[in-house]
């Protein structure tokens, strides 16, 4: 095969009995010799926020001269997103060549391994390699069965909880707060929601951990000239004021979780908020254009959609904007489009080609009936997006889908 047909396999990857567990994985890593147990991990789950957390704990420690393995999912346009070693991808003679190693190991004990499963392998033995210094890791599903859930993690971030993946994680909050809670092992654990059933699920798990939101009074204020957020916030000694690189009020409890950590590995602050000024991170209410703003955020589920909201209502009045869309059939899509009708007047849906996960166009404009004063249909992004200018709002915002973003933007 060659390099393409390797990577398109590599990310086709469906094993025969698909399980919701880590069996396999722990297998897998039996027989690598535990790539995973080589690096100090700091492991991060949640409904939202999780790469923007791992954004904040990445510049951190790279502005400290330590050495960085950061795997987060899903990815935007390549597979090589996912696995980035101080702040630069993995190649694709390196993924290949990984990929080929494994495939045939596990194939001779007849271990079969989803893509996910498959990449996070491949991740583990990356890092190992390049011998980092330390590894954040964000979770894909959940928590306690998650391929992820394989490491004896020295801290453990758990940003907040939605109900969300239902078939997977449980029909109700303490059921999902279980699953989040499931990656909690012996080290210190941070928390930044209220939410009581995920307080109570870290708390029969462990009594070392850190609510940030109590540790950590605060407030946000937008600077919408450049797109950051400036935080205020207090500690048990004094006051502080950080800009943060991102944009939205919900960054503040992001940036927050990882400055507990940094702070506990004992970074001087000024480069904590040195580098948190400097911190990106791609499709997430980035501003992808100033004239008209156009704006591509990940929200994809009902918490992110109320994040949206929160932040968006500040910039602009409904009738002056207009949202594309695409959601995913998984989603409680009714939640999020009425949000999104809070946040624009106008609202523009399309297909996504060759995404058979997504709603269909002239259904999810169906399901948005009454709920906006115009709505319409297009067959591509890209011609959603040049009917989104033809209107003239002053402000464009691109939602619902991660798989939507990739025909906008491109990450580094």
């Amino acid at each position: 095969m060659n390099q393409p047909e390797i990577l398109h396999e590599l990310a086709n990857l469906n094993p025969p009995q698909a399980k919701f567990d880590t069996s396999s994985m722990l297998q897998a890593l039996e027989l690598l010799q535990h790539p995973e147990k080589t690096y100090p991990v700091i492991h991060i789950t949640g409904s939202n926020g999780k790469g923007s957390t791992a954004a904040f704990l990445e510049a951190g420690l790279l502005a400290a001269n330590y050495s960085i393995g950061k795997f987060t999912s899903p990815y935007i346009q390549r597979l090589n997103e996912c696995i980035v070693l101080n702040q630069y991808q993995i190649s694709d003679d390196e993924l290949c060549q990984i990929y080929l190693e494994i495939k045939p190991l596990l194939l001779s004990q007849a271990i079969y391994v989803s893509s996910f499963e498959m990449l996070s392998l491949i991740m583990f033995v990356y890092f190992a390699r390049h011998k980092i210094d330390y590894l954040i890791l964000e979770a894909g599903l959940g928590g306690l069965n998650d391929a992820t859930n394989v490491v004896a993690s020295n801290y453990s971030i758990i940003t907040n909880i939605s109900l969300e993946h239902t078939q997977w994680l449980g029909t109700n909050l303490s059921a999902i707060a279980t699953q989040k809670a499931g990656i909690i092992k012996s080290g210190l654990t941070i928390i930044a929601t209220d939410t009581p059933e995920l307080i109570a699920a870290v708390s029969h798990k462990t009594t070392n951990f850190i609510n940030v939101l109590n540790k950590y009074p605060y407030q946000s204020q937008l600077n919408q000239n450049n797109f950051t957020t400036q935080v205020k916030f207090t500690d048990s000694t004094k006051s502080h004021l950080v800009t943060l690189g991102l944009f939205g009020h919900f960054q503040a409890k992001n940036f927050l979780s990882a400055y507990a950590v940094l702070h506990d590995l004992g970074l001087a602050d000024e480069l904590i908020f040195h580098a948190a000024a400097t911190t990106t991170w791609s499709g997430r209410l980035e501003c992808i254009n100033h004239k008209p703003w156009i704006i591509a955020d990940a929200s994809h589920n009902v918490d992110g959609a109320s994040q949206l909201y929160t932040t968006v209502q500040e910039l602009v009045n409904p009738y002056n904007c207009v949202i594309i869309a695409s959601i995913l059939a998984d989603k409680n899509v009714q939640a999020m489009l009425d949000y999104y009708a809070k946040i624009a007047d106008h609202l523009i849906v399309c297909n996504l080609p060759q995404q058979p996960r997504a709603i269909n166009a002239i259904r999810l404009a169906k399901l948005a009936k009454h709920k906006f004063k115009n709505i319409h249909i297009y067959n591509s992004p890209l011609a959603a997006l040049a009917a989104a200018k033809r209107l003239n709002k002053h402000l464009i915002v691109i939602s619902g889908s991660t798989y939507l973003l990739k025909y906008f933007i491109n990450p580094a």
